[in-house]
């Protein structure tokens, strides 16, 4: 067995307060189907070693009825592997059922490889926020999946925060949707088990980081008429927080399983 496996699933952070509930009828159904995700960080990544790793257990799935992920990279030594879990935390034990029953039947090419593909792991689950979110009408989970770019903000709150915090995100895109701001797809999720204190994580997905870079410019000229009220929101929300973590993550679909047909 390897000598460092990374941080296992620990303990359930607290929940964050919502700043209105929302029923079922009003919840997008990509959210529905995807409430929660597992969210993997690897780190002191061997980026040759890795990506063989990944393409031989793609492979290994296929025609398999497993659940699938999506490996998003950010630099050659820090990788990221996405897990649906359709049925929130109660999907997780079928899910590592799966893998280790797959772990045992590793060749010893492989037992090779994941014993030196990554040097620490890292696993938490995080929550969709759907009120906080913002998805086009009709939009599905196969949608988001060919939005290869993902901009992610971690934001980890001081304890006496989390509600000040949630206020002012959704002030702010209600500042965006009476102005008509459509041209992003944002989702926000709530950490919980393996997340340190409580946390947000904001994803802004596109097809390209110039593609991003594109319509943040739009956003940004039609933001000029409410831009102070804009600001003052985005800064309540960064004095909320005792640490900012900012990733620019591609997805790898030669890694990720199952692959994304265009």
């Amino acid at each position: 067995m390897r000598a460092s496996t990374g941080v296992s699933l620990v303990g359930l952070c607290l929940a964050l307060q919502v700043p209105a509930p929302v029923s079922a009828q009003e919840v997008a159904p990509i959210f529905q189907q995807v409430p929660s995700v597992m969210y993997e960080t690897y780190k002191s990544v061997n980026r040759p070693v890795f990506d063989e790793y990944f393409e031989k257990l793609a492979a290994k799935y296929e025609g398999t009825g497993g659940t699938g992920w999506a490996i998003y990279n950010e630099n050659p030594k820090v990788a990221y592997r996405i897990t649906l879990l359709p049925n929130g935390v109660e999907s997780i034990p079928a899910i590592q059922s799966g893998r280790v029953e797959s772990f045992e039947a590793f060749d010893e090419e492989m037992m090779a490889l994941w014993n030196s593909a990554w040097g620490t792991r890292h696993t938490a689950v995080y929550n969709v926020a759907p009120n906080l979110s913002y998805v086009p009408d009709g939009f599905t989970v196969d949608d988001i999946r060919r939005l290869p770019y993902n901009r992610t903000t971690i934001y980890h709150l001081k304890w006496d925060q989390a509600a000040t915090f949630r206020q002012a995100l959704a002030r702010r895109a209600a500042l965006d949707r009476a102005a008509g701001i459509d041209n992003f797809v944002l989702t926000v999720w709530n950490g919980g088990l393996g997340t340190e204190g409580q946390t947000v994580m904001i994803r802004v997905s596109a097809e390209s980081l110039d593609a991003d870079r594109a319509a943040l410019q739009e956003r940004m000229t039609i933001r000029e008429s409410y831009w102070d009220a804009f600001m003052e929101e985005t800064q309540i929300m960064n004095a909320s927080a005792w640490h900012i973590e900012r990733h620019d993550q591609t997805r790898a679909n030669n890694l990720s399983w199952p692959a994304i047909n265009e």
